[in-house]
């Protein structure tokens, strides 16, 4: 028999701050046939999770300064991605000096205005001080301190007041900085302040554009772009050998007209110990160290490659610390200016790339963005081996904007070392002119030997625009990091029964968005690509905030492995001198995955995206110097905006309806007024002294909210008063399940329950024992009516509990009947 299963997805609304708010997971269904001869997981991400790389503080490890030289100036665009009005506050260093206690400390604090939420703050001109080299930004909440139970006497808004006392606090002084990051990081309490309250939810997503003169040519200026390093970026404790380490990909000295700065940011609390490693392109054994160094707290270092190695040199590098880092690489040629984050790089020790204690990497990694060889361009992926143990076999497919295979190359990898695989240019023939491309990491063998899996790895892609075919002259260029499969798609088809927003990205944060050619000078490109392999569509909204708040949004859609590219300077739509940001929001998508017997697995999404903006002329028209630069989209995941102010929080309510998106009037998926499920795997033992899980799939629209649930109860036991029933929600992104008490050990030594949980019952259970009939009784402490507004879809679990010895018993069966509402 086969089961024809039919499961769209939809993101719904973000939440009140974002004007959007989502329902999330599939129903799902256990695979029928499993991998052989394969460890779990492998060759998988299990999952996708950016949250670990996202925070309120964000490091940014350069700003005005091009090496030594205090001669460029910075936009520190910040935006706001959270469920309430938020601040921040930007501290800014000069040049590194000595370690503390001698250390000069911060140079000055700066500080945003209200942010609303998903709206961009831009910290240039004055608000990036002269003498600033690197920086950080922290979020603050907008409430008012009497809001999250502080009382100084007088009340005040927690970011105002909290940037008054960085300033008078901080500035000049090393060792209250150290106490204010200290708090930051471990929610302790600054200056009677509670900063885990202080912080309040979200995180900011942060890129820096950089704007220097040309080493070469006088008069003429470079532009370069980077995301803001938080989170799992600055690096993890080697709990083995102790302290950090970071990959730098991508090192030139003298090589192509190309060479490299390396800028290293302290974001620990104490002074730190740097050495620098470097590697030639295919020397795998004499890596060298070039240089050591001290650093101070929240100071930046830096280090032309071109003092150690070459001339004509290319390679990586990489950095050990004792303190956690951030790092980011600018490369100089003539005329151009390419900037990209460094990696921290794997602790891992096993032989199994899936089980790694820490990883920036998978082992397949996603170009959102290339532009043709057709045009002029180079497009260069630096593919960096995260094992220090074994080599890697890299495959890396350049694919047109349709998704086809434009080539392919293969090439082996040393042990932490790194390869280019470049797509070189044609010029000037006829075809389209920007695709994406895909890097794997693949098993392989030798005789004699066993098989080798394919280790993780991160890459760094590089485009370059030349004159002609021949590279007579560099006109622009830009370089970022890829997307590894945890930020944005768990290649092929997911894992295990895994769907929906757990097996890729709907939602990237774009902190910026020009058009204004009279008075900054800039306009913005996107690239959108959806990566997932699978045929089908996927539909998203585009929603654009100004600077003030929401503003509208645009409806797109994407086939399998298409990209779009979008120049904003040709829509008439936005008028000339908008600055303002953008979140990129699946809304409906149809990637079908189903079993070799037809049935119906999940429902696949996959989104990347990439950030191009352009300084002083427009796409099309060159102008003296590089004025391409670009960034990543910044992905997240809708458990980065959960909260309880998200469904009545400050920003307009209201659902995207795209032509054709199902959630329209009449809509075969509206929510029904009621739903009851059945568990799936009952009747289940539970066994002495032990739990039993009973699984319950609810599968209705995406969008559609528990107005009531009642819990229909059918348990044989002996003792009654054994046990303990708790429920909770197998809920995205994965992680710790939050179990409801609904139930504690009620009526002693009565044999058998049947019964509903109801909260508007009259009695609680217990009241009356045993519980039988299937009478309604109200839930411990009501917590059934704590579901209220909760998304109805997805898996439940009832947890039944044996909490003495001696007994055992069954459940029969377990149902959720359920009134929904219409959500959003």
């Amino acid at each position: 028999m086969r089961l024809a299963c039919h499961a769209p997805m939809r993101l719904g609304p973000l939440g009140a701050v974002l004007g959007l708010c989502a329902a999330l997971a599939a129903i799902l269904v256990p695979r029928g046939v499993a991998l052989a001869q394969r460890p779990p997981g492998f060759g998988h991400n299990q999952g996708v999770n950016p949250n670990a790389q996202l925070s309120g503080q964000v490091h940014l490890p350069i700003l005005d300064f091009i090496g030594q030289d205090d001669v460029c100036s910075s936009w520190v665009e910040v935006q706001n991605i959270g469920c309430e009005y938020a601040m921040a506050a930007m501290i800014v260093w000069g040049e590194p000096g000595f370690c503390p206690p001698q250390s000069a400390g911060p140079l000055k604090v700066e500080c945003t205005g209200l942010l609303r939420p998903g709206s961009t703050w831009n910290l240039t001109g004055a608000q990036v001080p002269t003498g600033s080299k690197g920086g950080m930004v922290f979020k603050f909440s907008a409430r008012q301190l009497n809001d999250i139970g502080v009382d100084l006497g007088e009340d005040d808004v927690v970011g105002s007041y909290l940037c008054e006392v960085l300033f008078f606090n901080v500035v000049g002084d090393a060792d209250d900085y150290r106490r204010f990051k200290k708090a930051y990081n471990e929610g302790l309490t600054f200056e009677g302040v509670p900063l885990d309250r202080a912080r309040g939810t979200g995180f900011l997503a942060v890129d820096v554009l950089r704007q220097c003169p040309a080493v070469d040519t006088p008069g003429v200026l470079v532009t370069s772009k980077y995301n803001g390093i938080a989170g799992d970026h600055l690096g993890a404790t080697d709990p083995v050998y102790g302290g950090y380490a970071f990959y730098v990909p991508l090192v030139y000295a003298g090589h192509s007209g190309f060479n490299t700065l390396i800028y290293i940011q302290n974001g620990g609390l104490q002074c730190s110990s740097l050495e620098i490693w470097f590697q030639h392109l295919d020397d795998c054994l004499r890596a060298s160290i070039c240089d050591v160094a001290t650093l101070a707290p929240g100071e930046t270092y830096q280090f032309d490659a071109a003092d150690c190695v070459g001339p004509d040199w290319v390679g990586n590098a990489w950095v050990r610390a004792s303190q956690p880092m951030g790092i980011v690489a600018d490369i100089i040629g003539p005329e151009v200016l390419m900037t990209y984050i460094g990696e921290p790089t794997e602790i891992n020790y096993t032989f199994d790339p899936s089980t790694p204690y820490t990883s920036p990497g998978n082992q397949i990694a996603f170009a959102p963005l290339i532009y043709s060889e057709y045009q002029g361009w180079d497009a260069g992926i630096q593919v960096q081996n995260l094992s220090p143990v074994v080599a890697a076999k890299a495959k890396v497919y350049f694919l047109d904007r349709g998704g086809d295979i434009i080539t392919t190359l293969v090439d082996w990898i040393c042990p932490r070392g790194s390869q280019t695989f470049f797509l070189p240019v044609v010029f000037d023939l006829p075809g389209h002119w920007v695709g994406s491309a895909r890097v794997e990491s693949q098993e392989w063998i030798t005789p004699g030997a066993p098989n080798v899996l394919g280790p993780n790895i991160v890459a760094i892609a590089t485009l370059v625009k030349y004159s002609d075919a021949a590279r007579t002259q560099i006109i622009e260029g830009i370089a970022y990091n890829l997307l590894p499969e945890h930020k944005i798609f768990d290649w092929q088809i997911a894992t295990g029964t895994r769907g929906g927003l757990e097996s890729g990205i709907g939602l990237i944060a774009i902190p910026s968005l020009f058009k204004d050619t009279r008075k900054a000078g800039i306009t913005s490109e996107l690239a959108i690509t959806n990566v997932v392999p699978k045929p089908g569509f996927t539909d998203f909204a585009i929603i654009l905030y100004d600077q003030n708040g929401l503003l509208d949004f645009i409806c797109e859609k994407l086939n399998e492995k298409q990209i779009e590219y979008i120049d904003f300077y040709r829509w008439g739509y936005l008028n000339n001198g908008f600055k303002g940001s953008a979140v990129i929001s699946a809304t409906f998508w149809e990637h079908d995955v189903f079993d070799p017997w037809g049935r119906f697995e999940r429902n696949l999404v996959g989104l990347g995206a990439m950030a191009v903006e352009r300084s002083r002329t427009v796409l099309g028209e060159d102008i003296p110097g590089d004025e391409a630069a670009g960034e990543r989209g910044i992905s997240f995941a809708l458990a980065d905006i959960r909260g309880e102010r998200c469904l009545n929080g400050p920003a307009p309510f209201f659902d995207i309806l795209c032509p054709g998106v199902p959630g329209a009037p009449n809509d075969p998926f509206a929510c029904p007024d009621t739903v009851t499920a059945r568990c799936l795997n009952c009747p289940l033992p539970i066994p002495d002294a032990g739990s039993a899980n009973a699984r319950i799939n609810v599968n209705v629209p995406p969008g559609c909210r528990i107005d009531d649930m009642n819990i229909r109860l059918d348990i044989q036991h002996p003792a009654v008063g054994d046990l303990i029933l708790r429920l909770a929600k197998s809920d995205n992104p994965p992680g710790a399940l939050q179990f409801r008490n609904l139930a504690n050990r009620v009526c002693g030594f009565t044999s058998g329950m049947q019964a509903v949980l109801d909260d508007d019952a009259a009695q609680p259970i217990g009241s009356v024992c045993p519980p039988a009939g299937f009478a309604a009784y109200r839930s411990q402490n009501r917590q059934l009516d704590g579901l209220t507004g909760v998304p109805a879809r997805g898996e439940w679990i009832l947890r039944v509990e044996d909490a003495a010895s001696f007994n055992t018993g069954r459940v029969n069966d377990v149902r959720l009947e359920i009134a929904l509402d219409g959500g959003f």
